[in-house]
């Protein structure tokens, strides 16, 4: 039987901590500050920054949160970006994803105005390019709470076959270049592959970030892997992941649950990334 992860124990170590180093940061005359724009009236996103809003206050990380019309332009919400950035004095800024349907051709465009010094969510063109160098100061907080997961339950890489199910830029993407860092080999399954199975039946790790309803299957997996569920998906209006976790768990040594998996660790590290800026600029002061 499969060691069910607990997002929220996890997430609250980190936080823990956090608290402690806000806290210490304060003393010295810093401040960590972490702002988020939201565009539009997505339920789901709407519940994201209010649990990122939640988080951040328990630390003590000054919260902003800029809401804007559903119906804005490209340059618009561009426009307002640079104003935040300008008028607030930041330690962390983000787009909160997935924007409006006509605006998400042009994600990449909007996220790369977004100063690199407060991009804790590292999507911005020079961002990446660090992070596949391995020079980055921070880590994308999805990626890096899947590493979180594979090291607080001692999941051993060296030598390993891993396998990403989805190649997108919040996970797929970022978090291979970070495994190209580790003695592993990497296989990363977009929607053009025709044999999934073939792939995951041979996989030590399974990493899933597609947003779709049961797309993996304790059919399958093979004895003893271990599952990491990073998708978001919602079936009669119930939030689930990629992975039909029930039959997965009969089978794998470590699997994360939807929720309560890797969404909380995600926030926490979201949060890290805006404490390690304002620890950063404190330090070259």
């Amino acid at each position: 039987m499969a060691i069910i992860v607990d997002g929220k124990k996890i997430a609250s170590t980190i936080l823990n901590d956090l608290k402690t180093r806000v806290d210490a940061i304060k003393s010295k005359g810093g401040n960590a500050s972490l702002a988020v724009v939201l565009v539009g009236d997505d339920k789901p996103s709407q519940t994201y920054v209010r649990k990122k809003e939640e988080a951040a206050k328990a630390i003590g990380v000054q919260f902003f949160k800029l809401k804007l019309s559903g119906s804005i332009s490209k340059d618009e919400l561009i426009s307002e970006i640079k104003k935040i950035q300008s008028k607030e004095d930041l330690t962390g800024l983000i787009v909160q994803l997935p924007l409006p349907k006509h605006l998400r051709d042009d994600t990449r465009e909007i996220v790369n105005h977004i100063e690199s010094n407060i991009d804790v969510d590292c999507l911005n063109y020079l961002s990446l390019g660090k992070v596949l160098m391995g020079t980055n100061l921070l880590l994308p907080p999805t990626p890096s709470a899947i590493m979180e997961i594979l090291k607080y339950h001692d999941v051993d890489l060296v030598g390993k076959n891993v396998v990403l199910i989805g190649r997108g830029n919040l996970i797929g993407k970022p978090l291979s270049a970070m495994l190209m860092h580790y003695p592993v080999t990497v296989t990363v399954c977009g929607s053009e592959c025709h044999d999934l199975n073939y792939f995951t039946t041979k996989a030590d790790i399974i990493v899933t970030g597609v947003g779709k309803y049961n797309i993996l299957s304790g059919d399958m997996v093979k004895d003893g892997v271990a599952v990491v569920d990073a998708g978001v998906c919602f079936e009669n209006q119930k939030m689930c992941g990629d992975v039909d976790f029930d039959s997965v768990k009969e089978k794998a040594s470590v699997i994360t649950p939807v929720p309560g998996g890797v969404g909380p660790i995600t926030v926490s590290k979201l949060l890290e990334n805006t404490v390690i800026q304002a620890e950063n600029i404190l330090n070259n002061k």
